[in-house]
């Protein structure tokens, strides 16, 4: 069940607002059940906000990192761990997203040879949501304009705005 990803693009304004309506109910009946940075993350009232530097519609992908962190005694005992670091879309701060027990993740890129052309790979990042996965993780999909769509299951997302200096 999605909300704005799989709807994109949405050219009706008032539909859109009604998704966003639905969406925001839809999460507030998660409220017990995701982890708590996940569910302000999802609701956070810039999230969606156009008009906030710290909105990721049109961030850019500064760099993604995948690491399996060990525990015990041999390190036996692994975890994953994805952090996304984004560029705002005004340019004057970054996002970084970190994805906690990452239970599952498919990160895809389209083959566009026109995008290559004028140097551009991701592109902009143009909608997400939160929802509960069928696990009862968080699940975090991404959709940027190159046609790249994320999905990433977890038990948690961490998020940090960093306001760079002019």
């Amino acid at each position: 069940m999605g909300f704005f990803v799989d709807r994109w693009p949405i050219n009706d304004y008032a539909d859109l607002e009604r998704q966003y309506g639905c969406y925001r109910e839809y999460l507030e009946g998660l409220r017990e059940r995701l982890a708590s940075s996940a569910f302000e993350f999802a609701l956070a009232g810039w999230h969606y906000d156009h008009h906030d530097h710290r909105c990721l519609h049109d961030s850019w992908v500064e760099e993604i990192k995948i690491r399996e962190n060990s525990e015990g005694e041999r390190g036996h005992i692994r975890r994953l761990e994805i952090s996304l670091l984004l560029f705002g879309a005004s340019h004057d701060g970054t996002t970084e997203l970190t994805y906690v027990d990452v239970q599952s993740y498919s990160i895809g890129l389209p083959s566009s040879a026109s995008l290559r052309k004028i140097h551009v790979v991701h592109a902009d990042w143009l909608v997400d949501e939160v929802r509960l996965s069928d696990h009862g993780f968080v699940l975090h999909e991404i959709l940027f304009s190159s046609g790249s769509r994320w999905l990433i299951e977890c038990r948690d997302i961490r998020h940090k705005w960093t306001e760079h200096n002019k």
